[in-house]
């Protein structure tokens, strides 16, 4: 039989069993955290680094063996004392242990924010192994990044979505954006299920899609990134992913995060006109009113003097709103003319 105590600090704790001599039985089990660092008892003696407690035992001194801990009561252990584990009858047989701090590795949280550092991730997908990050580095002439998750493989919204990604490719890559996909399946099943994609759009020729699909078969990272819908749940009751999307800048940080219920398929038609009013907006103190499309008129940013604004750019009018404030102002767009084959709004079918 075996007899056990606990030391814990703050929310971090730390399990041990000794047998009846007060020998060390196995090494020490985690049994929980939350968000401190864990304790590991270490084999050879060492120091506490800070106070701790220790549950059901207390401490009694010995004139050559230090500290001893003795099942009882509860006591406080000393800073800078090292804590070893025996009884006073048999003083002989004590053992060192000693508390000390350990780094637990936890799961990052992460909020999809707008100017939010996207976390770096390892990545397996269709095209290769690699970080999140060097994806976004990869291509100089496209420093913008798309990433845009899925529920899962072999489901009908996704496909038809998939598709239209596909297809659009010229118009996001024209822009300096890539894309990359992220599904809850194998990376086998990525590329089984993009033959049904490419079919569907009428490229059965066509080895692979345009773009990466990373596998995250344990949703560790829809996780880590918070993608997970709580309202919609596969045949093991597990929340499914979202269609989330978020736009990434050279800088990697967020642009744009738009979150779709699994249920509604996106449109990517409006995924390409944000990138043109985020790209076009980003240094010139512009604003693009509602329904925006490339080429239309602008607004000037409200912290732009209106004789700057008449010095920057072309066109400056200003609204006579009943309100006598001169607030709404607009300018021509300044960026080139549109480029040529602009997507159509596709129907489904």
């Amino acid at each position: 039989s075996s007899r056990s105590f606990r030391i814990t600090a703050d929310c971090a704790v730390m399990a041990y069993s000794i047998n009846r001599g007060y020998q060390p039985v196995g090494a020490p089990m985690v049994v929980g955290s939350m968000g401190a660092p864990q304790y590991r008892v270490a084999q050879q003696p060492q120091f506490v680094s800070s106070a701790r407690r220790v549950e059901g035992a207390r401490v009694v001194q010995a004139p050559t063996q230090g500290q001893f801990v003795q099942l009882g009561t509860n006591v406080g252990v000393g800073m800078q004392q090292p804590i070893r584990v025996g009884s006073v009858q048999q003083p002989g047989r004590v053992v060192s242990y000693t508390a000390q701090p350990q780094a637990q590795p936890q799961q990052e949280q992460f909020s999809i924010r707008l100017g939010a550092t996207l976390p770096d991730f390892k990545c397996q997908t269709t095209q290769g192994d690699f970080t999140f990050h060097e994806f976004c580095d990869s291509d100089p002439n496209r420093p913008w990044t798309i990433l845009f998750s899925h529920p899962a493989d072999f489901t009908p919204v996704c496909t038809t979505e998939l598709g239209r990604c596909d297809t659009l490719l010229e118009y996001f890559s024209q822009r300096g954006v890539k894309l990359i996909g992220v599904s809850c399946d194998s990376v086998e099943d990525h590329r089984a299920w993009s033959k049904d994609v490419l079919a569907r759009e009428g490229r059965p020729d066509q080895e692979e899609l345009s773009f990466p699909i990373i596998a995250d078969a344990d949703r560790s990272i829809v996780t880590k990134l918070g993608m997970l819908d709580p309202l919609e749940k596969d045949d093991k009751k597990m929340p499914m992913p979202a269609r989330a999307l978020v736009v990434i800048g050279a800088d990697k940080k967020v642009k744009l995060s738009i979150l779709y219920p699994a249920t509604t398929g996106r449109n990517f038609n409006e995924v390409l006109r944000v990138i043109d009013s985020l790209q076009l907006t980003a240094d010139l103190s512009l604003a693009t009113p509602v329904d925006w499309q490339q080429g239309d008129r602008l607004i000037v940013a409200p912290s732009v003097p209106t004789e700057e604004a008449a010095q920057r750019f072309a066109g400056l009018e200003i609204e006579n709103l009943p309100s006598g404030k001169e607030y709404l102002r607009t300018v021509e767009d300044p960026a080139a003319p549109p480029m040529e084959g602009e997507p159509q709004q596709e129907a489904s079918n």
